[in-house]
Formats: C-alpha cells, structure tokens, sequence
C-alpha cells in the first residue's frame, strides 16, 4: 500500500498519443513520417501542451496531416523576450 505510484507526465502522455497515432499513420497511408511528427512533438514545452492530452495529439496529428492547416500557438515554441 505504501508503494509510490508512477504516473506520466503530461508531456509522456502527449509522445505516447503521438507515437501511436503518427505510427498508425505511416502504416495506413504507407508514409515514412513518423519519427519527424515525434522529433516535432518533442519540441512542444510541457507547460504549453493542453490538460486534454488525448485532444491535444489529435490536433497535433490533424495538423501534421494537412499541410495547409495552420499551427494552434500552442504549437509553436515561446516568444523571445526582448
């Protein structure tokens, strides 16, 4: 009872949803673009992914499949303070 429990992080949650989404994927539409939507995923801070993890990799992979679609800020990395 005593035992420490090991939860994921919001940010392992997210890779995890976008690993198995990314590599359904590539084997559905015979693509060979998952480790790039991963690489790009990974450059999300954690602090920017949405508390609706499962959501937020859906939009992830929505937009990394539309390449007319534009980015949620979210997405994109944090503003340089000048």
């Amino acid at each position: 009872m005593g035992e420490k429990e090991n939860s994921m992080s919001k940010k392992e949650q997210f890779m995890a949803f976008i690993l198995v989404g990314a590599t359904a994927r590539d084997i559905s539409c015979e693509t060979n673009d998952a480790q790039l939507i991963l690489h790009m995923a990974s450059q999300i801070p954690e602090e920017a992914i949405p508390d609706n993890v499962m959501n937020a990799a859906k939009v992830f992979l929505a937009f990394c499949a539309d390449s007319g679609k534009r980015p949620y800020r979210w997405m994109l990395p944090p503003r340089l303070k000048s």
